[in-house]
């Protein structure tokens, strides 16, 4: 009796499966086909289409909300509107680029052709007071907005001079001879030891990244003050290789006797927390030769 309950069973499943296959052929959703949704019964393949009209002009977007720097957005209030034309309907996933410590981001299905709104959310936290630039692609699309980040202190949002160049590609550069090196700051911050607080400037080369600057200027009186720090005896400079950090490429220290660079804090603005300077001078290359550099500068936000 059980056997003959099992083999009716069997006879069953099998009758149900081959229906099952039956009807996905009728419709043509069998091999190769598109994928079909027995959920909400739609095509679950990409939408198509674009963030720009006829003439290559972003279609427009909208920012809401007010954002601090260090406080995660809400998303019931902070979000971006993008207006998007639909040529094909589908499922979408519409992100940002990640800038400045937080993104936006949405997906869906579109189920009609013609322009419509997107809202996207943000994901992740402001990092800095600045003007944030956002990239976002459809399709083949890209368009841009912009989102105003406030200072959670309450200080108005700086832009333009100093700040944007102390968060731009050429934050620092130097030459030596007819070399010419220039990155972005990756940290700028105080430093404290034993006897003394130190500036730590440090950076790295933006086309290749395979090489850091590191800077440092010993602060007497604990705070940030324009001045001159020179290596042999208030200062470092070290300009060093990844592939091998213990020798650098060029140092200037306390120690190395006979090799000065001197660095010089030209300006601080303590609101906006902003260093400018510049160094120049004799630094030791990694046999022990003199070498000159010349042209340094640096603008840093110090943490």
């Amino acid at each position: 009796m059980n056997q003959l309950l099992f083999s009716i069973n069997m006879k069953r499943k099998f009758f149900l499966l081959s229906l099952f296959s039956s009807v996905l052929l009728l419709f043509g959703l069998g091999g190769c086909q598109k994928e079909y949704s027995l959920e909400n019964g739609i095509l679950d393949s990409p939408a198509t289409g674009s963030l720009t009209d006829s003439l290559g002009f972003c279609l427009g977007d909208s920012v809401y909300g007010t954002y601090y720097n260090g406080i995660t957005p809400g998303s019931d209030t902070c979000f971006v509107d993008i207006k998007v034309n639909v040529l094909t309907p589908g499922t979408y996933s519409i992100k940002s680029n990640l800038q400045n410590g937080f993104l936006f981001a949405d997906s869906g299905y579109f189920n009609s052709t013609g322009i419509t709104t997107v809202r996207l959310r943000p994901l992740g936290t402001p990092i800095i007071q600045v003007a944030t630039d956002f990239l976002v692609t459809f399709d083949s699309s890209t368009c841009g907005f912009t989102v105003m980040i406030n200072d959670s202190t309450g200080h108005s949002i700086p832009t333009g001079g100093d700040l944007d160049l102390a968060l731009s590609d050429s934050a620092w550069t130097f030459m030596q001879g007819a070399s010419t090196f220039v990155g972005p700051v990756d940290t700028a911050f105080l430093m404290d030891t034993l006897t003394l607080k130190v500036l730590s400037v440090n950076g790295y080369t933006a086309a290749t990244g395979d090489s850091a600057l590191n800077i440092g200027m010993f602060l007497p009186v604990g705070t940030i003050t324009p001045g001159t720090y020179p290596t042999s005896t208030s200062g470092y400079f070290y300009f060093i290789d990844n592939a091998n950090p213990t020798v650098p490429v060029y140092s200037a220290d306390p120690s190395t006797i006979g090799f000065v660079v001197t660095i010089n804090i030209l300006s601080y603005d303590d609101v906006l927390h902003v260093v400018a300077g510049n160094f120049s001078g004799t630094a030791r290359d990694a046999s022990g030769n003199p070498v000159n550099i010349t042209g340094g500068k640096f603008t840093a936000l110090v943490e």
